[in-house]
Formats: structure tokens, sequence, C-alpha cells
């Protein structure tokens, strides 16, 4: 018997925690003091593409995370990044889903916010009917790995503390079932962005709309 594939657990964390910072995100926006003004702390949800690379297949994912970094650099905001991917729409192929944490970097031109960013974790690859390995000897049911991710983005703040965004991430994970070793999937997502503190974006740049 097929046994259902369960989430990643620091993947569901993640999940978990950026959806709580969102939907608390206004009973504490105005809890931190001014003094805080040079700690820059957002967290975003989102949906996505996922297109796989393996064969046509892809996923639609929930994709959230959080952002915290302090101070900048000549122009620059510097931030650890958080993030959890998880299918909601599942292929008959495969299933990707990872939890990754890593360094950002952004700048602000006016109301956007763009970023690039490099991400490192752990996945999960299942393949629901099971997945030949090119020399046919088995098929693999799953398997877990180290995850490598590069990616950017632009988050337009359309008021102080709320914006939209759009990311996309090149993502690397090992598994058997591909020739070279390595399977590299394309990750595209729009979601909402919340950005904490006293005067949001505003306070972050240290001028007004």
């Amino acid at each position: 018997m097929q046994r259902k594939p369960k989430a990643h657990p620091l993947a569901a964390v993640l999940l978990f925690a950026s959806a709580t910072l969102l939907s608390q995100a206004r009973a504490h926006a105005q809890a931190l003091p001014t003094a805080t003004a040079n700690v820059h702390l957002s967290a975003f949800a989102g949906v996505s593409a996922n297109y796989t690379g393996l064969e046509l297949a892809k996923n639609g994912d929930i994709v959230a995370g959080v952002d915290f970094g302090v101070g900048s650099f000549k122009g620059f905001y510097p931030s650890l990044e958080a993030r959890g991917l998880y299918p909601i729409d599942k292929g008959q192929t495969v299933n990707l889903e990872n939890a990754l944490g890593g360094l950002r970097l952004s700048r602000l031109k006016g109301n956007i916010q763009g970023y690039g960013d490099v991400l490192f974790g752990r996945g999960k690859l299942t393949f629901p009917g099971g997945y030949p390995i090119p020399s046919g000897n088995y098929t693999v049911l799953s398997n877990t790995t180290n995850v490598l991710s590069f990616g950017g983005g632009a988050e337009y703040f359309f008021k102080p503390h709320w914006g939209v965004k759009g990311d996309f991430q090149f993502q690397r994970y090992q598994t058997p079932v591909a020739v070279s070793g390595s399977l590299y999937s394309k990750v595209f997502t729009a979601g909402v962005v919340y950005r904490f503190g006293t005067g949001g974006l505003n306070g972050l740049r240290g001028r007004h709309f």
C-alpha cells in the first residue's frame, strides 16, 4: 500500500509561523518602539507555480517566510531570510517541498524594494507512482536532499506596511531519478508582504510616501 507523503516538519513550522505573523500584523504594527527603526522585519505569503524540472511536471505551491535585518550599507539592506514551500496542487509525477534559510540583499527605489537572495536547506521529493532510476533497476518513491536556491524579486508597497510581491527561485535538488543526479526547478511566486515597525516602509527609508 502506498503511504501518504508527509510534510517536511521544518517547512510546516515556517509556513505556520509566517501565516501567524501575517494574521497578527495589524495588532502588532505599533509594538516596535522608535528606537528600533534600524531593525527591518517583514513576513510574506503567496502561491507559486513550480516547474519541477522532471519531464513537464508542475506543482502549485504555498510559499511563506520571514526576513530580518539590522541597518543598511551604502543604500543596501542586508537581512536573513527563512522560507518554506509546500505543494497544494500535487502532480502525478513528482511533488517538491522544502525549508530554506539564507541571505537576502535589497535596495529601495520609491515604493519598490528589489532584492536578490541565496538560500540553502533541506527538501523532499515525493513520486506518487514511483519513478525509475535511469538504469531501470528500481523505482524511487521519495528522497530527501539538500536544496540550493538562487533568486530574487521585487516588492511594491501601496501602503507603508502592506505590499505585493513577485519572486523567482531557481532551485537544485539531488535525486537518483535524474541522469545528472540533480533536478532543477523554477518557482514563480506572487504574494503579499507585511512590514513591521513604526511607519513600515517609511520608517525603513526615513521619509514618507
